[in-house]
């Protein structure tokens, strides 16, 4: 029986060939859609899934109370912290330090940049990273690494590296290690990620006080012993914070902060590694917005429900021509189930159909889709036992949906009536007109997210940073060099080229370079008997003036005074802080065992993204920098060849190390890759939403005045214009696109708005774009419609009457 259904439909739908090719196109679309952003919304959420202690393992994070009130979150601690925890915290079975930095590994003749990350022994057990051979206990020898089997390859070119020995910077001077055993690859779902593991123990080498805890600079995580809490954990951790950090609390008293609810000022608190990559107080993990997979399985639900608003729509509009069919079946003993039955087996086939298509469409699709969205995703992810459930699920329930509501209200027609030829569904005019209102609200709604959200972007990456962007080039200094002689052999190289205005060298780079993103240092300091907070970057002479900074009062570092390495020049709102509204220039206060002088004050600019509000600015000159980016302000006539000769001179101070150089105003734009891959989503989910919702418009249209001939056939002899025809039949639908219009501009502005609400700079949100995405709508609706409209109002009128 089911494969008698599963004939006669497929018949049907070849009878039926511009609808049945409209269907298919649509699901194959929607489907092949999902597909992609449904497995990369799955792709967000695996990571750091695959630890088998991930609901065990906590990162440990501080929660500052601010004089004001707020609690300002940071995920660094102090070195000794981590060993102090694992003996005072009962909770805690063992802990584990994390740092990392790219370093230019050295073996024989070659040199690769590689990423070191220095932890504690119990970082293996603690984390599911399958070691494949070699020594299990390397960790616990300071001159011993592990190295993964992919940085393995590339290093030694399919040799065994047990037991090579290799050199890494340490320190300022290169360091040799034995390479104890082989990691597998990291997953590319991991938010921790290295290619080299090696003790800790040489970052406590390298410190002038490894006891100290003022100097908070590595990521902590613990795992907890059986049968214990992370309260219990946190509620420890009170007493580590009392006992060891009396000098901060004190401090924080002196300054007017109040303790919160729990009573502390300084809290210790955690969350699981399977959270890490959607937290923003984890430094290690991604910093993604949780409700970003979610938006992408919104998406493809979205362009799902758009083509299965098609496909019911047409369902219920072929009903009419099938009249004659349905009462036949009826009156030969058809029951409803049946009648049901035949009808989905028909949505089944186009479902099938589509389904098959969007899988070879959306593997062909994928590389692309990875470059567009800056994914790495591949064809094994469909392997998941999971997804592919999920899948099924997903794909019966669409049927069922698209297919099955059509089949059961045909299946329930009074009998008499289709005998006669006739056919009446009831309210399915009202319920049509509902579901082409929810498809232009989907379409309006994402056509204007993506209007805002591109607006954003731009206000973004065109609004000034108060610094030069577009003639400054950034080089990030990496690998195994002394970044202060390399500064200087730039510049020698760099002195008299027609190019080059001026250079300079600092340990923050600006904006996202290709090295690295916009690393910052925060100090504290007492300035008059108060606390004071401030990035704290050093740099070289020439600064302001190659970053093109304005200086406010005071004046810039020079060479001319001979004590200016014990001075700082801040910026406004740092001096506000310190000063009450007082002038600082001149006032001295102490640092790391030295007397600072304030020499300055430059005008605010954005040293971070614009999510983020201008905060304190300190700039410490520093002769013999060990920097970690340098700048080079080139002439505006010649960009390209500006870059050339940067490279040039690069290649010829650092010949064995890659140049990573480019413009600041490049470095700016890549802070805003997330928006950016955001917009590109919306973009593409807008533009499928308009043009399955106007093929599905188009195909209820032939429908629908499919079944007026006779009406416009009987107008037009009665004398009624072609346009006026044309208005009547178009007024109905564009009615429906109104409507959506009117329902979606304000959920689209509660939406964004709401968005827009996560950056410190953004535009605001103008009424007139909504008219104009409205406008857009309607001509696009009108268009689409106007093609079966003006062909049916050009009828032969006397053909009309006669053949309907």
């Amino acid at each position: 029986m089911f494969y008698n259904y599963i004939k006669i439909g497929w018949r049907n739908l070849m009878r039926q060939k511009v609808f049945s090719a409209i269907n298919i196109t649509g699901m194959t679309v929607a489907f092949c859609v999902a597909f992609l952003l449904g497995i990369a919304a799955y792709f967000e959420w695996s990571y750091d899934q695959f630890h088998t202690n991930k609901n065990n393992v906590f990162q440990v994070y501080t929660a500052e109370r601010m004089a004001d009130g707020s609690v300002q979150n940071n995920s660094s601690q102090a070195a000794p912290f981590a060993p102090t925890i694992e003996k005072e915290c009962t909770a805690v079975q063992s802990a584990t330090r994390f740092g990392w930095d790219y370093e230019a590994v050295s073996y024989k003749d070659k040199s690769l940049d590689l990423h070191v990350t220095f932890v504690d022994p119990a970082f293996l057990t603690m984390f599911s990273f399958p070691q494949l051979e070699g020594d299990k206990n390397a960790l616990q020898k300071p001159d011993q690494i592990l190295i993964t089997s992919k940085a393995a390859n590339k290093l030694f070119q399919g040799e065994s590296p047990i037991g090579k020995l290799v050199q890494i910077n340490m320190n300022n001077h290169l360091q040799p290690f034995t390479i104890a055993g082989v990691m597998a690859d990291v997953p590319r779902n991991s938010s921790i990620d290295f290619e080299i593991l090696c003790s800790f123990q040489n970052v406590i080498a390298g410190l002038e006080d490894p006891n100290t805890w003022d100097n908070q600079a590595y990521q902590v995580f613990a795992q907890l012993r059986p049968n214990t809490t992370p309260a219990m954990l946190e509620q420890q951790m009170k007493a580590v914070v009392h006992k060891y950090r009396t000098n901060k609390l004190n401090s924080m008293k002196e300054n007017g902060v109040m303790p919160g609810a729990d009573g502390e000022m300084l809290s210790m608190r955690t969350f699981p590694v399977s959270d890490m990559h959607f937290r923003e107080e984890s430094n290690t993990g991604g910093d993604i917005n949780p409700f970003y997979p979610w938006m992408l399985l919104i998406m493809a639900l979205l362009i799902v429900g758009t083509a299965s608003i098609n496909f019911i729509n047409l369902s219920m509009g072929r009903s009419f021509t099938r009249a004659g069919e349905i009462g036949l079946r009826k009156a030969l003993g058809a029951v409803r189930t049946q009648l049901i039955m035949q009808f989905w087996c028909e949505a089944l086939i186009v479902c099938s159909i589509a389904f098959m298509a969007s899988l070879a469409l959306g593997l062909l699709v994928l590389p692309s889709f990875n470059r567009l969205f800056s994914y790495h995703l591949d064809s094994s992810i469909l392997l998941n036992v999971r997804l592919i459930s999920w899948t099924i699920v997903a794909f019966l329930f669409v049927t069922i949906l698209a297919g099955g509501y059509p089949a059961w209200l045909i299946a329930r027609t009074n009998l008499i009536e289709v005998l006669k030829g006739k056919m009446s569904l009831g309210k399915s005019g009202f319920l049509r007109n509902i579901l082409i209102v929810v498809q232009f609200v989907v379409a309006v709604l994402l056509i204007s997210s993506t209007v805002v959200l591109w607006q954003q972007l731009h206000y973004l990456r065109t609004r000034p940073m108060g610094f030069n962007t577009e003639q400054v080039i950034s080089i990030p200094v990496t690998g195994n060099v002394d970044a202060t002689k390399v500064l200087a052999r730039m510049q020698q190289q760099l002195n008299g080229d027609p190019h080059v205005i001026s250079s300079t060298a600092s340990f923050m780079n600006l904006g996202a370079g290709l090295a690295g993103g916009e690393s910052t240092w925060k100090v504290g300091f007492d300035f008059n008997g108060h606390e004071a907070k401030t990035v704290w970057v050093p740099v070289e002479y020439d600064y302001l003036q190659t970053l093109g900074l304005q200086l406010v009062s005071g004046r810039d570092f020079s060479r001319s005074f001979g004590t200016d390495s014990n001075t700082v020049i801040v910026n406004e709102k740092l001096a506000a802080a310190l000063g009450g509204g007082k002038d600082v220039v001149g006032e001295h206060f102490e640092f790391d065992g030295q007397q600072i002088q304030i020499i300055g004050i430059i005008k605010d600019f954005n040293f971070k993204s614009l999510r983020q509000g201008i905060g304190p600015l300190a700039l410490k000159l520093t002769p013999s920098l060990q920097a970690a980016a340098i700048f080079v302000k080139v002439k505006p006539t010649d960009l390209p060849g500006a870059m050339t000769a940067v490279e040039k001179a690069w290649k010829e101070v650092v010949p064995q190390g890659d140049f990573k150089g480019s413009f600041l105003n490049e470095n700016v734009n890549r802070m805003y890759e997330a928006e950016a891959r955001l917009a590109t989503i919306i973009v593409c989910s807008a533009i499928l939403a308009i043009v399955i919702s106007c093929m599905g418009l188009f195909a209820v249209a032939v429908l629908v005045i499919g079944q007026r001939n006779r009406e416009i056939g009987i107008r037009k002899v009665m004398g009624a214009s072609v346009s006026s025809i044309v208005a009547l039949l178009s007024g109905g639908f564009l009615k429906l696109v109104a409507m959506a219009i009117v329902i979606a501009a304000p959920l689209a502005w509660y939406i964004m708005n709401t968005w827009l609400q996560h950056f410190a700079y953004r535009i605001e949100i103008q009424w007139w774009l909504f008219l104009l995405v409205g406008l857009a709508a309607l001509i696009i609706a009108f268009f689409t419609i106007s093609i079966q409209t003006i062909r049916t109002a050009f009828m032969n009128p006397v053909k009309s009457i006669k053949t309907v």
